[in-house]
């Protein structure tokens, strides 16, 4: 199987690795300035086996190669919106399936559909990584969870089959996946349960600068409830995830932060790394989107309106 990844930041490097050396051909679709390059990939798992895996050579390509069977869309969701260039490359591939590793909000989606002609599958991810200040990406593979691919309800068989056949590969390379149905409605509710968390880590400029700011934590936790409402309105919010939220408060997070640091001090820096300034685009569109999709559904969202106008501001 030819995998092409458009997108090489941390996630698609993890999955194109693993699945590189389980034997898949793998190319990385990339800026045409960065085609030129020949730095390696190397990727590192923090947790479990404590894996690494180097591409010595990774193949970077402008376009979409003619012999790939699968596209796995593993992009920033702001470069989903306006003209980019990833449209136009998707739109310009092979008609092969492709499955979104980028989390896709209704609106994304469809328009996503329609301009490449063809059904995107939602996934989930099971791997969380980021780039360190070596170029490294360091990882973590969840053996409780598994990177769910959307079951295409009422699709032919020839197009279930090739994304069952994803699932195989990636399986085999390590990183458990299956087909489930209603994924779509998941990634929806679940991205935009945890928006607030996420945001404030870029508003705060790290995850002190939340604790401390006593007005900031209280607009966070206040919009986190009224994303909560929205995502169970339009979606479904992972089980883990609504336990989770359950317990994210102003006197638990504190605590829970700084146990974190304590027995995972790499955790945070990838949060504070990954969610930081690095994806303020992402935040401003996404952000943005929730709101309208709030307005939709007739629900007001003052505490993310205030999130959102600091975020700006910053």
């Amino acid at each position: 199987m030819h995998v092409t990844f458009v997108g090489a930041g941390a996630l698609g490097r993890v999955y194109g690795a693993r699945l590189l050396a389980s034997g898949e051909q793998v190319s990385f679709v990339v800026r045409p300035a960065r085609v030129t390059e020949t730095s390696s990939f190397v990727i590192e798992q923090v947790n479990g086996a404590r894996r690494r895996d180097v591409i010595e050579r990774p193949v970077r390509v402008a376009d979409v190669p003619r012999s790939t069977t699968a596209i796995l869309l593993a992009v920033r969701f702001d470069q989903l919106e306006g003209p980019d260039p990833v449209v136009d490359r998707l739109r310009a591939a092979p008609a092969v399936p492709i499955v979104a590793l980028t989390p896709l909000l209704p609106r994304q989606r469809a328009q996503l559909d329609a301009a490449v002609w063809r059904h995107v599958v939602p996934g989930m991810p099971s791997v969380s990584g980021y780039v360190d200040d070596r170029s490294v990406v360091r990882y973590w593979l969840t053996k409780v969870a598994s990177t769910l691919l959307d079951d295409p309800a009422g699709a032919d068989g020839a197009t279930r089959a090739a994304i069952e056949e994803i699932a195989r590969r990636l399986d085999r390379a390590g990183i458990s996946a299956h087909l489930e149905r209603d994924v779509a409605q998941l990634n929806v509710g679940t991205t935009i349960a945890f928006f607030p968390l996420v945001a404030a880590i870029d508003v705060g400029r790290g995850v002190d600068g939340v604790l401390t700011d006593k007005e900031l934590l209280a607009t966070v936790l206040d919009a986190a409830r009224e994303c909560d409402v929205l995502g169970k309105t339009i979606g479904k919010v992972a089980s883990w995830a609504y336990l989770l939220m359950r317990f994210v408060g102003p006197y638990t997070l504190k605590p829970g932060v700084a146990m974190a640091r304590s027995l995972a001090p790499e955790s945070v820096r990838f949060v504070e790394t990954h969610f930081g300034p690095k994806l303020h685009g992402q935040h401003l569109a996404m952000g943005d989107t929730i709101l309208a999709l709030g307005k939709e559904q007739g629900q007001p969202m003052p505490a993310l309106t205030r999130l959102m106008d600091t975020l700006r501001a910053g």
